[in-house]
């Protein structure tokens, strides 16, 4: 019944879940949003005005506080040719940025003092009444912190997805990803959806360094989605997008509701999978608000403004620009968005212009991947390789802005000269021929790189070597290299120990750091060895001696990193039963028990890494005995348990301590395998080895 009874919990606690998380979504997206575009009401009201009682009048200011040389939207009504409408701060007429029906662009001065100002229009001879805004002084802070913050908000979602896609994805879903992204094409288009739903390359590089960092997609698969991505984000303004970054606070929710209730592993990876996608979107919500300040300077639209791709020197300076912006911006679509306008208003960027502007988009989206690279040796590759195709794909667009530029204009029929502004949708006649070059130049650079990324990975893999190891065997003498390590590593073994002890002991957590660190570090210089110089040895019992003992020590160090991790339960149980007594003190002999085992262990470490320094010969006899006695310490340890008290505390304390005993005497049984190896070896020739 018990087992029944479980499993009918599980299922219940699953279907909430489902139904929480729908409730949630339900409620969120029938609630009004209040967001219309600025002047939206006001001007409807004013049009229900008798025509004699309307006059121009500015209805609304957005934002109504604003700093020095900001870009402001003026709403207004009354207006009879939109074209005439001037827009005034005091008595200073503002440039005009953008216009339409209704509504009009300006920017303010950048020389303006923190206080109240007077916003006017004029049309004809008509002169509107002051509309006041404030003016307020620049607040760095805000950005620094939306930049810190949203930076770390993004790695971190990275890492927990990362995680939920591993514990997620079985062998048969792995690799069925994996048949799938080895086509090419089939990968390109996993990214474009993926660039779609996101509607930011950054945030597709990062799924995809998540993807790679768990081993669920292999690295060149990942660099051809990351090409098709940057197609998907690019279309992301000509379609209504399915995924918003300002809903990431509530894909957050609805992660952190999973793993409330998870009750299985599955569970748990479905809402880290879901929180990690949440944190993402929230971390580039939070991110671009840390940018405007540098997007809105007046000097440098400016400058904008007075680019022209005229040659080639011209077109690369565009290209550069839009590398800049759309690394800056997380993608492409924001970066369109903003040639768009900028082409339209300013009356000095043509279609070509615009093109090779964007045409810096493959590099500006490898850049702003960097932000996304978890640390590893294949994700570092994976951005090596964004980079390497992203500079390909900026090159081959911007070599040919010309020829999209007339494709277009060919494809898509009308004048460019109009713009319907929208929250995400553009639309013709500027904005479709802008799109439709740009598309095409997105999806020809990425069908001729293609096949090149295979290529580009091999030529990285032999012109700069991912693991520095495999250089070190082929310089130098492989044999001494293997034994220098496989010393170091057992010195900084041995060196864990006390703390380790201290830990178990008296519970002190910042011996536990030291003992986490060093044992770290043993691993570290392991996993070199074998990936490395442990490949060059010599096919001769010399080398396959000093193999096997490089087996044994990693076999060693995953012992003492159970050993760490079992010390640090018990200091966990430790510390959950100080409510019942002031100092919960280990019981019996336990404490007895535990330095024995660590000074038998601490003694065998020595002894053989003594014996693998000088060449003598260990004494298997002696290596014998010492684990007989740690079996014969853990066997009673587990007698105290069955034997002690029947209190139900001092039970778990027991069964705490025991797991430390065990995780002690698996790490003695690796020390005496790795005595039995250098027994079975021929002694004289591990004295041979130079020292």
């Amino acid at each position: 019944m018990g087992g029944a009874d479980g499993g009918l919990r599980r299922k219940l606690r699953v279907a909430a879940a489902w139904l929480l998380t729908l409730a949630l979504v339900i409620v969120y997206f029938a609630l009004p949003n209040g967001e219309n575009p600025v002047g939206v009401e006001a001007a409807a009201r004013a049009r229900t005005e008798p025509a004699e009682e309307r006059r121009l009048d500015v209805i609304e200011v957005s934002p109504a506080d604003a700093v020095a040389g900001a870009a402001i939207t003026i709403a207004y009504v009354g207006a009879l040719d939109p074209e005439d409408v001037r827009p005034y701060v005091g008595r200073e007429e503002m440039p005009v940025l953008a216009r339409k029906e209704g509504a009009v662009v300006a920017r303010l001065p950048g020389n303006l003092e923190p206080g109240r100002v007077k916003i006017r229009v004029a049309s004809g001879g008509e002169r509107s009444k002051p509309y006041d805004i404030r003016i307020k002084a620049p607040n760095w802070r805000k950005p620094f912190r939306n930049l810190v913050g949203g930076f770390a908000l993004l790695v971190f979602g990275i890492g927990v997805l990362a995680r939920g896609a591993r514990a997620a994805a079985g062998l048969p879903s792995a690799h069925g990803l994996s048949r799938v992204a080895r086509r090419g094409t089939a990968a390109l288009g996993l990214g474009a959806l993926l660039g779609v739903l996101a509607q930011s390359t950054t945030a597709a590089a990062g799924v995809l360094a998540g993807l790679v960092a768990s081993s669920v997609l292999a690295v060149v698969p990942a660099a051809c989605a990351f090409l098709g991505a940057q197609i998907g984000a690019a279309s992301a303004p000509l379609v209504t997008g399915l995924i918003d970054p300002r809903e990431g606070l509530l894909v957050i929710a609805v992660g952190v509701l999973w793993l409330g209730l998870a009750t299985d592993r599955r569970a748990v990876a479905i809402g880290r999978l879901v929180l990690g996608a949440g944190l993402i979107a929230f971390g580039l919500q939070t991110m671009r608000p840390g940018f405007e300040p540098f997007v809105q300077d007046p000097e440098l639209l400016s400058f904008v403004s007075r680019l022209r791709a005229e040659n080639g020197a011209d077109v690369a300076l565009c290209a550069l620009l839009g590398a800049a912006l759309v690394a800056t911006l997380q993608g492409p679509a924001p970066v369109l968005v903003l040639v768009l306008v900028l082409a339209q208003t300013t009356a000095h960027w043509d279609l070509e212009t615009a093109l090779a502007v964007l045409s810096g988009s493959g590099l500006g989206a490898a850049v702003g991947a960097l932000l996304t690279t978890p640390a590893g040796r294949r994700c570092r590759r994976l951005a090596e390789l964004h980079l390497l195709m992203g500079a390909g794909s900026t090159l081959l667009t911007a070599a040919t802005v010309g020829i999209w530029s007339s494709l277009a204009d060919s494809i898509v029929p009308g004048v460019p000269h109009e713009i319907d502004w929208g929250k995400r949708v553009l639309m013709p006649n500027l904005g479709l021929h802008l799109g439709v070059g740009f598309a095409l130049s997105q999806l020809a650079a990425a069908i001729v790189l293609l096949p090149l990324v295979p290529l580009a990975a091999r030529l990285l893999n032999r012109v700069l070597p991912a693991d520095s190891g495999k250089e070190l065997a082929r310089v130098g003498d492989s044999v001494r290299v293997v034994r220098a390590r496989l010393l170091a590593a057992l010195s900084v073994q041995q060196s864990a120990l006390e703390p380790l002890l201290e830990l178990a002991l008296h519970g002190r957590r910042e011996a536990g750091r030291i003992a986490e660190h060093r044992l770290a570090d043993a691993h570290a210089l392991l996993e070199e060895s074998i990936s490395g110089p442990l490949s060059a040895l010599p096919k001769d019992p010399e080398g396959s001696l000093l193999a096997r003992l490089a087996l044994g020590c990693l076999q060693l160090e995953r012992a003492l990193e159970s050993v760490q991790s079992q010390a640090e339960r018990l200091v966990d149980r430790r510390v959950a039963l100080s409510a019942e007594t002031e100092t919960p003190l280990l019981l019996g002999d336990d404490e007895l028990t535990l330095r024995r085992l660590s000074a038998l262990l601490d003694e065998g470490i020595a002894t053989v890494a003594h014996a693998l320094e000088t060449g003598s010969e260990i004494d298997l006899e002696a290596a014998r005995a010492r684990e007989i006695r740690m079996n014969g310490l853990e066997a009673h340890a587990r007698s105290a348990v069955l034997a002690g008290a029947r209190d139900a505390a001092a039970m778990r304390m027991h069964l705490a301590v025991l797991g430390l005993v065990d995780a002690l005497e698996a790490a003695g049984n690796h020390v005496y395998r790795l005595a039995e190896t250098l027994g079975e070896g021929n002694p004289t020739q591990v004295a041979s080895i130079p020292a």
